[in-house]
């Protein structure tokens, strides 16, 4: 069967106690489970706080109640037949890595080694005490999946700001490396030591609304942790649906401090701040370019939020029409327009289009996305 999963998502509070701060407060667990289904689509969703003792917590409670039911193969399924992947993001040495764990008794095993290493387990995305050659291991003998997210970008990126390759860390490949939303995998294919690396794009969602603007098809054996693996680890991945990477907040390098254009490691002619890195040149760096093996199809998408002529009430009207995925890739466009004007219906035709769009994108910088313009 055929899924769509986005498997990094974050939670802004649980049971009125905020765990991801910089995460919006409605980023609730359910609220989180119910629209990645009923709005964006999703077949399945990873939650990368799950390792939070109050959203481990909270999950354990709605587990008892029969809101989530374990299934067949790990992973755990909502009445509407959401997958909900139980996920933990963590900070090692700088950088960011993602964990996937098929059961709650897995999670909390993993839990009994990291919560002493830890100052504060109940928040999302905390610095641990471990190295990343330890934790890889643990998880992995707990039957997980560990790799770095966000891998490219200067902001906590594994090859963003630590390494040139990942022999100076890991002695092995990773089973899969998530892109990141200023990356795409034309950007990332050359690099060769990842030729038997899966490409996963994941929104890295912080509010409702961000949930899938990136995502993957996959096909699996059954809805469940041990299908999504075997996904990863056979490369069974159809497509990744991507942000244009021109919009990502580390496209290209910039000023910290106006977000004026730069050089990297130069000081920025307008205010004197400081330029960082954008993922672009750091790629161009690292071979990222070349020519790398076939990989599957990468789908460079906008999200209706980021298009012009979509307001608030025109993202109802479109949202009565069906799930976001529906909207911008499936519909007829002649029924788009029929429920909202012309002028959105032709918007949402040219994000349609792989190659030259009317479009225009300015690219984003230095942790400022990118915009669209006719």
């Amino acid at each position: 069967m055929e899924i769509y999963a986005d498997l990094h998502v974050h939670i802004g509070r649980s049971k009125g106690e905020a765990v991801k701060i910089t995460a919006s407060r409605d980023l609730t667990l359910q609220n989180a489970l119910n629209y990645a289904k009923k709005v964006k689509g999703l077949d399945a969703l990873g939650i990368v706080d799950c390792g939070s003792e109050a959203v481990l917590a909270e999950i354990t409670e709605l587990i008892g109640a029969g809101v989530l039911k374990e299934a067949a193969g790990g992973g755990l399924i909502t009445d509407d037949g959401l997958l909900l992947v139980l996920g933990w993001e963590v900070e090692l040495g700088d950088v960011h890595y993602l964990i996937y764990l098929p059961t709650i008794e897995a999670l909390t095993e993993l839990a009994k080694t990291l919560w002493p290493r830890t100052k504060n387990p109940r928040l999302s995305t905390q610095r641990f005490a471990i190295s990343p050659q330890e934790l890889r291991s643990v998880a992995e003998s707990l039957g997980g999946l560990f790799f770095p997210a966000h891998a490219f970008t200067p902001h906590k990126g594994f090859y963003g700001r630590l390494v040139d390759s990942l022999y100076e860390v890991f002695d092995s490949p990773f089973v899969a490396i998530e892109m990141g939303l200023s990356s795409s995998t034309e950007m990332i294919a050359g690099i060769r030591e990842l030729d038997p690396t899966t490409f996963v794009a994941n929104s890295d969602a912080h509010s409702l609304q961000k949930i899938a603007r990136e995502f993957n098809q996959l096909e699996v054996e059954c809805l469940s942790f041990a299908g999504i693996k075997e996904a990863l680890e056979k490369e069974k991945v159809i497509a990744n649906y991507g942000l244009d990477p021109r919009l990502g907040k580390y496209f290209e390098s910039g000023c910290l401090r106006c977000g004026m254009p730069g050089e990297t490691g130069s000081i920025c002619s307008t205010c004197g701040g400081p330029i960082v890195a954008g993922v672009r040149p750091r790629l161009e760096e690292l071979g990222g370019f070349g020519e790398g093996r076939n990989r599957p199809l990468y789908v460079k998408q906008i999200p209706l939020e980021m298009l012009p002529y979509i307001g608030p009430r025109t993202l109802e009207k479109l949202q009565a029409l069906g799930t976001e995925i529906a909207v911008l890739h499936k519909l007829p466009i002649e029924q788009i327009a029929t429920a909202t004007n012309p002028q959105v219906a032709e918007v949402i035709s040219q994000a349609r289009l792989t190659g030259e769009k009317k479009l225009k994108i300015s690219f984003g910088k230095a942790g400022y996305y990118g915009r669209v313009e006719l």
